[in-house]
């Protein structure tokens, strides 16, 4: 828990994360964005019957590397892992735990990479003295 954890602790979670950064920046850090729904309240008529498609946000995030997805068994094919930058997500979105880290990706409609809308398959947390620095999400076409 947060309120467990020592100031060492908080300190080195944030020095992760600034190693995290440059190390993607390093790498060759790209730019992918993430196409999330916007929140709206109020359903025009046309969305109410199926002829406008829901209203969305592309979130740009950066340093970003992007590798080749490990193949854990058949029908792996065109699976991209992206390492991103959890300084990128809370600078974008001010998302800085885990959890809401998570229901963004959850909620996002895929991922533009190349130009080409990817759909999530998988996400993961890296943390170190419970902040996040790294998140590892697994798309593809």
């Amino acid at each position: 828990m947060p309120g467990d954890q020592s100031f060492s602790d908080i300190a080195r979670g944030f020095a992760a994360v600034r190693a995290a950064e440059a190390l993607l920046r390093t790498l060759g850090g790209s730019t992918i964005s993430v196409r999330v729904p916007l929140d709206v309240t109020m359903a025009t008529n046309t969305e109410e019957f199926g002829l406008a498609g829901p209203a969305t946000e592309d979130v740009a995030l950066s340093p970003v590397v992007v590798r080749r997805a490990r193949a854990q068994g058949k029908n792996q094919r065109g699976r991209v892992e992206l390492l991103i930058s959890a300084a990128s997500l809370a600078a974008a979105k001010e998302i800085t735990d885990a959890a809401g880290s998570e229901a963004f990706f959850d909620s996002a409609l895929g991922v533009i990479h190349d130009n080409v809308l990817k759909q999530v398959v998988s996400f993961a947390v890296d943390d170190f003295g419970g902040t996040p620095y790294l998140y590892r999400v697994v798309v593809q076409e």
